[in-house]
């Protein structure tokens, strides 16, 4: 009778288990789409916060070339959208990821003047625009905007970075940059020009870290940038292109300018 009554209860709890591991499966895959879908439409609603609309005339959100560089965060790819104006490139926004967070990643974008005045468009064999490198001249870029897309900072702490919660992101806009100059691109504790918060260095220390290299990578690969297939351009704006490594597709558009 005991042993029945076991037998019992032992099928009711695996069937209960079962069950409750089927419906939380079943809620995961139910919603893992609209919660990416979230996340991109809260991308796209802050493109033109970190590019405002006097930079460029196209839709931001329909061209972009997706990008495998250590220098983004290195373990996913990440998007580059390209701003134009007057059909000559004008700014970037870089995805990046800072991988050294106090909790974890850190998403944010970066929104950056290439000053288009130093380009001249061209078109290369594969009717993409290119960029004349023998046109283009040495010059700093100029930081637009930074926002924190996701993370998974302390609240009350760590989550100073959101703009919801305080200004200290909006330190970033007009910030000049120089990859002869970077020792400003630290928090103040290290010798920087960028304030950190109390109790809390390593997450601003982390978001500096991150908008550093993303500006390095996108002065290095500027021209390269703006010359690469469009993986935006496509029905229903979904990506099906794999991610372009940039100096593997475009070797001889790579260079410190």
């Amino acid at each position: 009778m005991m042993k029945e009554s076991l037998t019992k209860n032992g099928l009711m709890l695996g069937a209960f288990a079962v069950v409750t591991t089927a419906l939380i499966a079943l809620t995961f895959y139910g919603t893992s789409d609209k919660i990416e879908q979230q996340k991109q439409q809260k991308l796209l609603s802050v493109l033109n916060e970190v590019v405002p609309s006097e930079f460029h005339d196209n839709a931001l959100f329909a061209n972009c070339t997706q990008v495998n560089a250590v220098e983004l965060g290195g373990k996913k790819s990440h998007k580059v959208y390209r701003a134009t104006l007057n059909g000559s490139p004008s700014a970037l926004v870089l995805e990046a990821t800072a991988p050294n967070g106090y909790s974890g990643d850190i998403d944010i974008v970066v929104g950056v003047n290439v000053k288009a005045t130093a380009f001249s468009p061209a078109k290369n064999s594969d009717d993409v625009t290119a960029i004349d490198n023998t046109s283009s001249v040495n010059a700093d870029m100029t930081v637009l905007g930074v926002r924190v897309i996701e993370h998974k900072e302390t609240p009350g702490l760590g989550d100073k970075i959101e703009l919801a919660i305080s200004n200290w992101i909006t330190s970033f806009n007009g910030k000049s940059f120089s990859k002869d100059n970077l020792a400003p691109w630290q928090v103040k504790k290290d010798g920087g020009e960028f304030d950190q918060f109390t109790g809390a260095t390593i997450t601003p220390r982390a978001v500096v870290g991150a908008v550093r290299e993303a500006l390095l990578y996108a002065h290095t690969n500027k021209s390269a940038l703006f010359s690469a297939p469009n993986t935006c351009e496509s029905k229903d704006n979904v990506n099906t292109t794999e991610p372009t490594d940039i100096n593997e597709a475009h070797p001889q558009r790579v260079e410190e300018l």
